[in-house]
């Protein structure tokens, strides 16, 4: 399913390019290879290893249905400029917009997509826009409609999502340190993640699932790969008024990444599938620098018939690249066959984080290997005492717990229950199990636990009665 969406949507960025490229704004040296320059765009795009995460990894399918549907939008549009069927093409690209806005929530900027991709490619004035396709705009603007009901939400369903109430907690000292990341500090911290997603672009190495960053607080650490990022927005802004079709570039990398890169605080500071979209609009630049290159440095008049024009250089250049990101992507998706090994690339890049640490543990649990578990869960408590996920853990190893009683597997049971107080001190039922075990070797302890798990539940009735046998 998560291939096919993709390819479907590899395949509406071709035609959207190649559309683009045929309008009678673009100049023709780029009208002639419209086919070949949407190929490469396209192709590169499919395969790039950046897109492993929203490809292969099922969790993220919200991420590539959303560009499909966006990029259907954008396609509808222009085809609907292009078509005698106007109306048509524009009632899919709103309904296009809307399905993309109930996938994610990023795809609140289409209709300023849209506007941008309008004034730069296809209306000669905002009034002629405004004029001539003003009901589709209506459409458009409607999704935000949908997303709207995000205000809706209860702010604790943000605090435990990870957005909106993000802090961060620090576990050195010996009482955790809770560190606030508001939209100044998540923008500090974008400062970096920007450039790094530019690095991936060019050079792919260093992937993870979870990269694990924790937010920049200070501008003088986000300051020099701050320049990066005001740089390419003062080009954008530069090419607004000199070069308004390349501005679209641009404003729709900066557009589409806007929702988790600027200054709406979100718990992760770097995902990769973010750049689903976003990877489109920097592919472009890419692809178009490599052709404008070969295509100046080719002699006006060829001194033989060996000598390659610039699109015949362009695919073998094109077809070097195809090579080495499709052998980068398939060798990272070899990362994805199972959890266990998932986990493990990123803890070989990031020893410190713990859901890397708790991913291996959760893989080994599904197979029901406790013992190999039980470090990692160990180490997860160690780096992050109050890891969001651990409550259902609990429930999970108490479960373990009570098999191994039945097994016979004493040993087992005790190190499970250990692990199921740790991670939700309010389990009565832990100590009491607990303390059944080890009733005859140890009843001091064992009353003590017992009254840990009355103290947590006074209806624990069997509980009460262990202790009121014990201390007869």
């Amino acid at each position: 399913m998560n291939i096919s969406i993709h390819i479907v949507a590899s395949l509406l960025l071709f035609g959207f390019i190649f559309l683009t490229l045929k309008l009678p704004k673009t100049p023709e040296r780029y009208r002639d290879h419209a086919m070949l320059l949407a190929t490469a765009i396209a192709l590169l795009w499919a395969i790039h290893p950046l897109q492993t995460q929203s490809v292969t990894y099922i969790v993220q399918r919200y991420e590539s249905l959303m560009g499909m549907c966006f990029l259907l939008s954008l396609f509808c549009f222009v085809k609907g400029f292009t078509s005698k069927y106007r109306a048509a093409w524009y009632l899919g690209s709103v309904i296009a917009c809307a399905a993309s806005a109930m996938c994610k929530e990023v795809a609140v900027v289409i209709p300023l997509v849209v506007l941008w991709y309008d004034r730069a490619f296809l209306a000669e004035s905002w009034r002629e826009l405004f004029r001539d396709r003003w009901l589709v705009y209506v459409g458009l603007f409607a999704s935000w409609l949908i997303l709207a009901q995000v205000a809706m939400v209860p702010i604790e369903n943000h605090n435990k999502h990870g957005t909106v109430l993000v802090h961060e907690v620090d576990f050195t000292g010996d009482q955790p340190i809770r560190t606030v990341v508001g939209p100044r500090e998540y923008l500090y911290s974008q400062a970096h993640a920007i450039p790094f997603y530019l690095q991936l672009t060019v050079l792919p190495m260093g992937q993870s699932l979870d990269h694990g960053w924790r937010a920049t607080y200070s501008l003088a650490e986000a300051i020099w790969p701050g320049v990066i990022v005001v740089a390419a927005l003062g080009l954008t802004i530069w090419c607004v008024f000199r070069a308004p079709r390349w501005s679209f570039v641009g404003a729709s990398f900066f557009l589409i990444l806007a929702p988790t890169s600027s200054i709406l605080p979100i718990q992760d500071i770097v995902f990769e599938h973010r750049m689903y979209l976003p990877l489109a609009s920097l592919l472009t630049l890419i692809v178009f620098g490599i052709y404008e290159g070969l295509r100046r440095t080719e002699p006006e008049q060829p001194s033989s018939s060996s000598h390659l024009s610039a699109s015949q250089a362009l695919v073998v250049v094109l077809a070097v690249l195809v090579i080495v990101y499709g052998g980068v992507s398939i060798a990272r998706n070899e990362v994805y066959r199972d959890d266990e090994s998932m986990w493990r690339d990123v803890l070989a890049k990031n020893p410190s984080n713990p859901r890397a640490y708790h991913g291996i543990a959760h893989a080994y649990v599904m197979q029901g290997d406790w013992a190999k578990a039980i470090p990692y869960l160990e180490k997860t408590i160690e780096l992050h005492p109050e890891y969001p996920f651990k409550g259902g853990y609990a429930n999970t190893f108490l479960n373990g717990a009570k098999k191994s009683i039945e097994l016979g597997d004493v040993d087992m049971a005790l190190k499970l229950l250990d692990l199921t107080i740790k991670m939700n001190p309010q389990d009565s039922e832990a100590y009491f199990l607990m303390a059944k075990l080890i009733q005859h070797q140890n009843p001091r302890q064992s009353i003590a636990l017992l009254h840990l798990a009355i103290d947590r539940d006074p209806q624990n009735e069997e509980a009460q009665q262990l202790l009121k046998r014990l201390t007869q």
